[in-house]
């Protein structure tokens, strides 16, 4: 289910989604949610830079709080897997028409990339994927990933897409007991979306 708002956070310095990860913590992150929320969206000014308002910068930050909390959660579980997903959002391909040539497998409710362009963000993170073993799913919406973890046995998944999209992936990995990851976006909407490759590296 995608946000109501629209947000950009490509210009927010990446110290911040490393202090939101440690503040949650430092501050007690189940306890104390919404008032560190409150602090780190007036700390780093997201309002100002996103034009959100301010409700919407703490939903943003709440969510974003409890993503890394949870991959700090499954961090070490995720170690010795062999048989891992990358999922990837298909909003984040460079075109979002005939012009991207990736081929779309209605029995795996996936598109296939074709790598037909060398600076298309889901081109560059499925190589990223493939080269550590992760097979990799550029995917429509988040409901066609339990038909695939089902089909397929996956024992680790990394998870590619908005904070609210991968908060209910958190349910699925839950509900089949297997350890995850999760980068959110940067940059959501419809088309042309986008995730920080550098934070998908070191998660894979």
């Amino acid at each position: 289910m995608p946000y109501k708002f629209n947000f950009d956070l490509t210009n927010v310095s990446r110290q911040f989604f490393e202090d939101l990860m440690k503040a949650s913590y430092r501050h007690g992150f189940h306890r104390r949610m919404a008032k560190t929320a409150r602090t780190l969206v007036k700390k780093f000014k997201i309002e100002e830079i996103t034009g959100l308002t301010f409700s919407d910068a703490i939903s943003l930050v709440e969510d974003l709080i409890e993503i890394y909390s949870l991959n700090l959660l499954y961090r070490d579980k995720m170690k010795n897997k062999n048989k891992k997903a990358l999922f990837l959002p298909h909003c984040a391909r460079k075109y979002m028409d005939s012009r991207c040539k990736a081929i779309f497998d209605s029995s795996m409710s996936t598109y296939i990339c074709q790598s037909c362009s060398e600076d298309c963000l889901i081109n560059i993170a499925t190589n990223l994927g493939k080269s550590k073993g992760y097979d990799v799913y550029v995917v429509p919406g988040g409901s066609c990933i339990p038909g695939i973890v089902n089909k397929n046995g996956y024992e680790a998944l990394v998870g590619v897409a908005c904070g609210m999209e991968l908060k209910l992936a958190s349910e699925l990995i839950k509900k089949f007991n297997i350890p995850g990851q999760a980068v959110p976006l940067t940059k959501n909407g419809c088309a042309h979306t986008k995730f920080d490759l550098e934070e998908l590296k070191k998660i894979l």
